[in-house]
């Protein structure tokens, strides 16, 4: 087997669940695992713990592609041809950018799943509109308020997203 060089190992980056850093975005736990600034910002990676029917608003990101990846409970997307497509444990989805989506965790039960994004930074769109978690766990009770709108708006505006509808409105086939 090979050694690696100081080089190489310096590269490696390991994260311990332990140590992830705990953020609730829109109540939703968000756990950023892989960091743009561990990739160059070349991709960035963080676990998601949604609430009972947690929902974004319809969206558009200029500059990143996402990927989600379905771990635990189910997922529903609408965006282009994928007019309510729903996911579950182990399905995969790519959003690209400049594609108009949302998604809807199920009601009835807690979702899990890695999002993804390329090139990376996405992690720093979540910390901009998130507070810190006091646990490791989806936000109870959360409602959404002025403060966190208006954070949510000033994040968007600065890292190129676009909001096009509040949560819970889907055009249907087409978005």
């Amino acid at each position: 087997m090979t050694q690696l060089t100081q080089q190489q190992t310096s590269r490696l980056s390991v994260v311990r669940q332990s140590e992830r850093e705990n953020l609730w975005f829109l109540g939703d736990l968000i756990q950023p695992i892989i960091t743009s600034e561990m990739t160059d910002g070349r991709f960035m990676m963080a676990l998601t713990h949604s609430k009972l029917a947690s929902e974004p608003p319809l969206h558009e990101h200029v500059g990143e592609d996402e990927i989600f990846y379905i771990l635990e409970g189910t997922v529903t997307f609408w965006a282009a041809e994928a007019d309510g497509l729903t996911l579950g444990p182990g399905d995969c989805i790519l959003m690209p950018k400049d594609v108009p989506h949302t998604f809807q965790a199920s009601p009835d039960i807690e979702a899990k799943w890695l999002v993804m994004s390329a090139p990376g930074g996405l992690e720093k769109f979540f910390r901009a509109v998130a507070i810190p978690a006091e646990y490791a766990g989806p936000q109870r009770d959360w409602e959404m308020d002025e403060e966190t709108e208006q954070r949510l708006q000033n994040a968007c505006d600065d890292f190129n997203i676009t909001l096009l509808a509040e949560p819970g409105v889907v055009t249907g086939t087409g978005i």
